[in-house]
């Protein structure tokens, strides 16, 4: 029997929204979070079950691209799935976001790894001890995601430390808190009169309690900004990359 593709409702309530009404992108992130839990518990791989069986997936890439940003009152829903296995390495799972009529709100793809909770090293997905249900072929966004290269005139924009508040029950930064500060080192002109058409997130080594960051803004391109978060201490090493594609 085929199973169904998970989808969770939200409403945009006044908490969820910035100072301009519209749901923060921060919280968009939240919401898809909470509906890729949903999916796991649904499909028999929920977060408790794959600890005990000595396992957890993590995030490491993200892509939305954003038809329109909701605002406080409007209802949406996230569907989510996965797709596939990329070279034994990452699931690929993939996100559509439709508004109360059924418009195209965004889309997005993600990539996650399938880690040994006592070696602490990533699998091949397929060795999950639940198995993941796939959807070959059915793509919201279809292209991979890549490490980002650092560019050119590197400025520290903001420092940020990862405090109580901020960790989740993994005991390490949630990648949702990552787009808020990414939002906190845009400028306010960027924020009133750019709308934000995509943002990808690249999570590369997990930020403990206590850890400093230094949000470092490379040189602009065409339509995009480039945001990395290095650590304070040792800015060779690198928490996070952010792509942020703006639109007329």
């Amino acid at each position: 029997m085929e199973t169904e593709i998970t989808t969770k409702k939200f409403d945009v309530r006044f908490s969820d929204c910035d100072f301009y009404s519209r749901l923060r992108l921060s919280n968009l992130f939240l919401f898809m979070e909470e509906t890729a839990l949903a999916d796991a518990e649904q499909n028999g791989f929920g977060l408790q079950s794959m600890i005990r069986a000595g396992y957890t997936y993590v995030i490491t890439r993200m892509k939305i691209r954003i038809n329109h940003m909701p605002l406080w009152g409007e209802s949406l829903s996230i569907s989510t799935w996965a797709k596939d296995f990329y070279q034994d390495k990452v699931c690929l799972k993939d996100y559509s976001i439709l508004d109360a009529q059924g418009n195209a709100i965004a889309q997005a793809t993600s990539s996650w790894l399938l880690v040994n909770l006592k070696t602490g090293k990533a699998e091949n997905p397929s060795n999950s001890p639940f198995p993941i249900p796939l959807y070959p072929g059915k793509n919201a966004l279809p292209e991979m995601l890549d490490i980002m290269v650092p560019g050119e005139e590197p400025t520290v924009v903001n420092t940020e430390e990862a405090h109580y508040s901020d960790l989740d029950m993994n005991r390490h930064v949630n990648h949702c808190r990552y787009v808020d500060w990414v939002m906190d080192a845009l400028n306010k002109d960027e924020i009133k009169n750019k709308k934000i058409r995509s943002i990808q997130m690249n999570y590369i080594n997990q930020i403990p309690l206590g850890g400093k960051i230094n949000i470092v803004r490379f040189k602009d391109t065409h339509h995009h900004a480039f945001l990395f978060g290095m650590n304070a201490d040792d800015m060779s090493q690198c928490f996070f990359q952010a792509r942020i594609g703006f639109g007329d």
